[in-house]
């Protein structure tokens, strides 16, 4: 009876944090409802029979979090259907019924390749330019609204340079819709598409890159970016394949991924410390982090990368206490799978090396098969091999497509290349050492329209971010003291994905320190299961911190997601520290 009750107030807990966050933030108050009448007839068969609906909590917390992240994510209900024009077609022209007033032209293109266009209107036998793109950023994928003054019974949409990707065109006077007709059917042949100019309608920040070239994957056209690994861009065309090229769907695959993430999360703090409440915690804390909410809502490649580098750990710590070699080779596939995503996950192999020196200077009580210079052997044939292996079979694509072995080679050339030259600096760039106190947010998306307010910006959770650098210290000290393995397995994991940016020179974020965060809260978990074995009364502590947790999670969600609230909101309870640019 004790542990149902136990149970029980755990799921209240867990669930109370959504009910909360659908009531605030979305018009779905049938779910409110619909859960809060479930809460209560829990409640009330648990007050009279000690019965109630038990719900795994590991599935409380992934569905939370598909919830949190699939609200808002983005629409599915972009132009699909498109016109190339480069300057071998270079042009297309609108005809109108008659000579009719416009004052504004929005388009919405798809790629773009170092192009340069222009509008002109039709005035007696010429044409009179009065727009010209010639920037050199990628537009990609997203509505551009011009407001013009033109009265015109055609207009030239012409390429000057480059190609570009033409999927719609919409002319308006005074707020109507301007009816045209042209050759090219395919850029008036979706009127049901909406028109909207924030992140929800189109690409923000680098999905400009990774959504783009995985829609150029999937149709097996030449390939925009090409400064990280393959593998990224390859699951969000899953995305793409499923959902059109739209917003909900190259960003659809992270969302998944990241819901996974608190999965392994919570069964990574089961394995290490046989305690619901603690595996609770871990998938708690990894729900409410801040950094992973938003790194799994945008079309980048990172949550791939850390949720294969954290499977690849808990199959390490799973061969350590079990001692039976699939379980190292698993760690390694797995190492192969997230250097496949990004170079980023590289730095784990100096936590493999730092925790196999351990457990040899230790005399760790491992068989005999795998001690001492037998334990590096199979470290080599693992991660050397297996991994090695996995990341090159991960670019197998580029082989299929041109033939050529060496263009893989080739592209590993122009990756280091690229970042060994990359130079440059960034407002939102910040040192290492800043990161874990969470001192410089990284602003994804920002736009400020008569005082309201939308934002999506990557830092940490504070009550996260602080109580972690508390706990990495705790760590440091019962590693030192007491060599104890869970201590010096995630430290030294956290060190081995941390420390190497010291040594770095080129412009760095904080969104860099994500393939650190998860044992971050693994650090955080640890100090809580000593607190609890000093103290009973520590429980208390354990609550007030997820409470906390969630809480700031919930005041914090606006400038996590681009929900609009008032710019005051965000100026007088947001921002704590100067630096904060939300």
């Amino acid at each position: 009876m004790k542990k149902d009750k136990h149970l029980f107030g755990l799921q209240i807990f867990a669930i109370t944090p959504l009910i909360l966050f659908l009531f605030l933030y979305t018009n779905h108050l049938w779910l409110v409802a619909i859960l809060s009448l479930l809460l209560g007839y829990n409640i009330a068969s648990f007050k009279q029979s000690g019965e109630f609906i038990k719900v795994p909590l590991v599935l409380i917390l992934t569905g939370s979090f598909l919830v949190y992240a699939l609200t808002g994510l983005g629409t599915k209900d972009n132009p699909q259907t498109f016109k190339l024009l480069n300057y071998k077609d270079a042009f297309a022209v609108f005809h109108f019924k008659k000579s009719t007033p416009i004052d504004e032209v929005c388009y919405y293109v798809g790629i773009d390749k170092n192009v340069k266009f222009e509008l002109s209107s039709a005035k007696d036998t010429k044409w009179e330019q009065f727009y010209k793109y010639d920037k050199n950023f990628p537009f990609s994928y997203r509505w551009n609204c011009l407001d013009v003054n033109v009265t015109t019974h055609e207009v030239l949409f012409a390429v000057t340079q480059g190609e570009v990707m033409l999927n719609e065109i919409r002319f308006f006077n005074k707020k109507k819709l301007v009816e045209f007709t042209s050759k090219s059917k395919v850029l008036n042949d979706e009127p049901h598409t909406k028109m909207g100019t924030t992140y929800f309608d189109g690409m923000y920040f680098d999905e400009i890159y990774h959504g783009r070239t995985a829609f150029e994957i999937l149709n097996d056209m030449p390939i925009y970016e090409t400064t990280h690994p393959y593998l990224g861009k390859i699951i969000i065309g899953w995305g793409i394949e499923l959902f059109g090229m739209s917003p909900y769907g190259w960003r659809f695959m992270n969302v998944i991924f990241g819901a996974f993430f608190i999965f392994v999360a919570y069964y990574f703090a089961l394995l290490m410390f046989k305690s619901r409440d603690l595996a609770f915690a871990s998938g708690f804390v990894i729900l409410y982090s801040f950094m992973h909410f938003t790194q799994a809502r945008i079309a980048l490649i990172d949550t791939f990368g850390v949720l294969f580098v954290l499977i690849s750990y808990y199959f390490l710590y799973s061969f350590i206490i079990k001692q039976q070699l699939k379980w190292l080779l698993l760690s390694g596939l797995f190492f192969g799978l997230a250097s496949a995503v990004k170079w980023s996950a590289v730095f784990a192999s100096l936590g493999f090396l730092a925790i196999a020196l351990f457990l040899i200077i230790s005399k760790y009580p491992l068989k005999k098969e795998f001690a001492g210079y037998r334990l590096i052997l199979y470290g080599l044939l693992s991660y050397a091999v297996v991994a090695v292996g996995v990341y090159f079979i991960s670019f197998l694509d580029i082989y299929l497509k041109t033939g050529d072995w060496y263009k893989i080679i080739e592209y590993q050339i122009n990756m280091y290349k690229y970042h060994s030259a990359l130079k440059g600096t960034h407002p939102y760039s910040s040192v290492w050492w800043s990161w874990i106190l969470d001192l410089k947010p990284m602003s994804y998306y920002r736009q400020i329209n008569d005082g309201v307010f939308s934002s999506i910006t990557c830092f940490g959770n504070p009550a996260i971010f602080w109580t972690g650098l508390v706990a990495l210290l705790y760590l440091l000290y019962v590693s030192i003291t007491k060599r104890v393995l869970e201590a010096v397995f995630i430290l030294l994991a956290f060190l081995g994905l941390y420390l190497p940016y010291m040594f770095i020179s080129r412009m760095m974020f904080i969104y860099h320190f994500y393939y650190a965060v998860p044992f971050l809260m693994l650090a955080i978990i640890y100090l809580l299961r000593d607190l609890m074995v000093w103290s009973q009364k520590s429980f208390k502590v354990y609550i007030l911190f997820l409470a906390v947790v969630a809480s700031l999670f919930l005041m914090f969600y606006p400038v996590l997601s681009g929900y609009s609230v008032p710019k005051t909101y965000v100026d007088d309870y947001l921002v704590w520290i100067n630096g904060w640019w939300l």
